[in-house]
């Protein structure tokens, strides 16, 4: 099978027509409902997993379908804290691409579909699907939902979605189904475009700060709080517990969400049941008693989001940064975002993905004013930032973070049950 998430648009017919021919196959189960689509450059795996968390603390069965993986492909299709069995994955794939004759499937194209399969077989109260890029052509967008979230959007697979924010806004809009619902945290000309083509579709359009509300917010160490004001106006209460800042907008997304869709699963919010959020500031305490904190995020806005929360929680403590960037991503602007708070980095390679060379990126950092030195893999890298005081950053790629992970995380035997 191909894999969609390295294609450019230019090695296939990048359209919606394979997916949309998967899912009409004869035998095929209809798909869970209600389902909600979540789309965006910045908090959309965030907010799926928030969706998904309060569906389960609800008394609901919710299956999740997200990207990328960590560590292994059953992680990207779950219901409730089960992975997809290797077995039922397999016997799927094995007849979907019987099915497919001699049109296959991507590999996206082809997860897409066992997630819809195995969603509808388990009887999900709600199903949520990621979008794996952009939108208007991913194939998540061949499958029929009841809402569709737009988080934010930041400049991104520029090659493929646009050079500008009202490019790559277009085409995470379309999420937004004609008549259907939206739900968005953008602002400024994301927000103009994303109202524009709602309006287009004759689609309703719930935004973040207007039809549904975060206020009297309360930061704590060991959580953040305050109420929800929800779209129909009914106010709650929420406490976070050890939620980053990140958090709150993917959060009230969710919950606005499941109040329009399906509003029996919405559970109490003061505590909320908050969900695992793997390489999302993830925070792990070191052998040293030092902390190390793993984060996917590689764009401008995101790694400023990582230094705003890496300030608040470890005030006056400046910390040793891994990282390492795939190819095409904008890298010196991420980077910058980070420069005011760390001066001390290791950089290398990824493996599993095309990456920037590590010496370049070394480089421009010590031509920025930073310490810089170059690591052979995730492995040295780790060791190399343990050889430092904290608080220890491994950031720019999932890739990176899910490595690290591998090394300094405990198994987790509950995905089997």
């Amino acid at each position: 099978m191909l894999d969609y998430e390295r294609l450019r648009p230019t090695e296939r017919a990048w359209d919606l027509t394979g997916m949309r021919r998967l899912l009409q196959r004869s035998g095929w189960c209809p798909g869970a409902r209600p389902a909600v689509q979540v789309a965006g450059s910045k908090g959309k795996g965030t907010a799926a997993s928030w969706l998904h968390a309060l569906v389960v603390g609800g008394g609901g069965r919710a299956g999740l379908y997200s990207s990328p993986h960590l560590t292994t492909l059953r992680e990207r299709i779950r219901v409730g804290e089960q992975w997809v069995p290797i077995d039922e994955l397999a016997a799927i794939l094995e007849r979907l691409l019987a099915l497919a004759g001699d049109q296959p499937p991507t590999f996206f194209e082809a997860m897409t579909a066992a997630a819809v399969e195995w969603f509808a077989r388990r009887r999900c109260d709600v199903a949520i699907y990621e979008v794996g890029l952009g939108g208007r052509h991913d194939a998540t967008t061949a499958i029929d939902v009841d809402a569709a979230i737009v988080t934010r959007v930041e400049l991104e697979h520029t090659e493929v979605l646009g050079a500008t924010i009202a490019a790559i806004a277009d085409e995470k809009a379309q999420v937004i189904r004609p008549h259907g619902l939206g739900l968005t945290a953008c602002t400024g000309e994301a927000l103009r475009i994303v109202r524009e083509h709602a309006d287009r579709v004759d689609a309703e359009l719930l935004v973040l700060g207007e039809d549904f509300a975060l206020v009297d917010g309360v930061r704590a160490s060991d959580g953040l709080g305050g109420t929800l004001r929800l779209p129909d106006g009914e106010r709650r209460r929420f406490w976070l517990p050890g939620a980053a800042m990140f958090e709150l907008p993917a959060f009230a997304l969710a919950a606005a969400a499941l109040a329009r869709v399906a509003p029996q699963w919405l559970p109490p919010l003061d505590p909320a049941p908050r969900p695992l959020l793997p390489c999302r500031f993830e925070v792990f305490e070191e052998p040293d008693g030092e902390v190390l904190v793993l984060d996917g995020a590689h764009t401008e806005d995101s790694l400023r989001a990582v230094a705003d929360e890496l300030a608040r929680r470890f005030p006056g403590r400046r910390p040793v940064v891994l990282t390492a960037a795939a190819s095409g991503k904008r890298w010196r602007e991420g980077l910058s975002a980070l420069l005011p708070l760390a001066d001390d980095f290791v950089v290398t390679e990824l493996t599993g993905t095309p990456g920037e060379p590590a010496a370049a990126i070394a480089s421009w950092l010590v031509d920025n004013g930073a310490r810089s030195e170059v690591a052979a893999d995730a492995s040295s890298g780790l060791r190399r930032l343990r050889e430092r005081p904290g608080p220890r950053l491994v950031v720019g790629s999932f890739y990176l973070a899910g490595a690290v992970r591998r090394l300094v995380a405990r198994p987790d035997e509950d995905h089997d049950r």
